[in-house]
């Protein structure tokens, strides 16, 4: 069975603001060739995400998912313990029908885009905080479960603050399209280990 990979994920993963062609996933399949299915929406929160799991993912035989998400539930201050149940029913599921689940670990946030963007209405403090304890939460769970987690974080920072490097990004929390071709190498390194 050839094996196919369906991105699962929020604006991020969809691209904004370049688009899908500009995406990480389609930067992964210029690279390599792996048959990617990019589903990733602008906007969508881990709760999106696993409704859109249960009507699209078993649908398209596919033989993994790469979950990337949690940025939106930060941004709406939702409850983490929300968002944890969120990822593990997504990791359940896949489990369940067969297909190997893979974590991505959030980008960071950057008050230094080199583009200029802003998106942010407000400071990023709190966000910073509640992502900060998500990564926490699903590096120990991908070891607990011996889940594949790809770290999108670490090359994205500018080293020892925890903060995005602004050449990456177009605005606060959204890359650019150099961005998005270092989340594909960073990527590919993993994926292809997996496969």
């Amino acid at each position: 069975m050839t094996n196919t990979i369906i991105c699962l994920g929020d604006s991020i993963t969809f691209g904004y603001p370049l688009g899908p062609e500009f995406s990480w996933v389609n930067h992964l399949y210029r690279r390599t060739g792996i048959n990617l299915v990019n589903r990733g929406v602008n906007g969508d929160t881990t709760l999106d995400m696993l409704r859109r799991y249960e009507r699209y993912v078993p649908a398209s035989k596919v033989t993994h998912v790469h979950i990337l998400g949690g940025a939106n539930d930060a941004w709406m201050g939702l409850d983490m313990a929300a968002t944890k149940r969120n990822i593990q029913e997504m990791v359940k599921l896949s489990r369940q029908q067969g297909i190997i689940p893979m974590l991505g670990l959030v980008t960071p946030l950057t008050s230094d885009p080199i583009e200029g963007g802003t998106f942010l209405p407000f400071g990023m403090e709190a966000m910073v905080s509640w992502l900060a304890r998500y990564r926490n939460w699903l590096s120990d769970y991908a070891v607990s479960e011996s889940i594949m987690l790809i770290d999108y974080y670490t090359p994205l920072c500018i080293p020892g603050t925890g903060q995005g490097d602004g050449q990456y990004f177009y605005d606060e929390c959204h890359l650019n399209d150099k961005g998005y071709m270092l989340m594909a190498e960073i990527a590919e390194r993993a994926v292809l280990k997996l496969l």
